[in-house]
């Protein structure tokens, strides 16, 4: 594959990232903030993140600092919401919010951690 196609494919996998995490923002904040607060927090998240993808793209993909830089918004903005929320929960749960948490896993977490896989592998492909 060529080194263009590659970082295209890299630029692609990189916008279906950033939508994700934007729309699960969105998604798990609009109910609690309402929906300008959620937008206003969905934007600036994005643009966190993106500046983390920048940081880790001036990295090799075989460092920590890309690990770090790389996974840190998805640990922060994604996992570690639904975590609090999970162990937050003091009350026996509902079949609504265990279709919730099977919502979030399945519609963000499993293709964002899918999509760093890819992202990873096309960035050693890359150099």
């Amino acid at each position: 594959m060529e080194r263009r196609q590659i970082r295209l494919l890299r630029g692609l996998v990189n916008v279906s990232l950033l939508s994700l995490i934007f729309g699960a923002i969105l998604n798990l904040l609009s109910s609690l903030l309402g929906n300008y607060y959620a937008l206003a927090v969905g934007t600036l998240v994005v643009l966190l993140t993106f500046y983390c993808y920048r940081r880790a793209d001036a990295a090799d993909s075989s460092s920590l600092t890309y690990s770090l830089w790389r996974n840190l918004p998805t640990l922060l903005f994604i996992v570690v919401p639904v975590l609090v929320y999970w162990y937050g929960s003091d009350a026996s749960w509902t079949v609504t919010e265990i279709l919730l948490l099977v919502q979030v896993a399945t519609s963000y977490l499993l293709p964002i951690l899918c999509l760093l896989y890819v992202e990873r592998r096309l960035k050693k492909a890359q150099q």
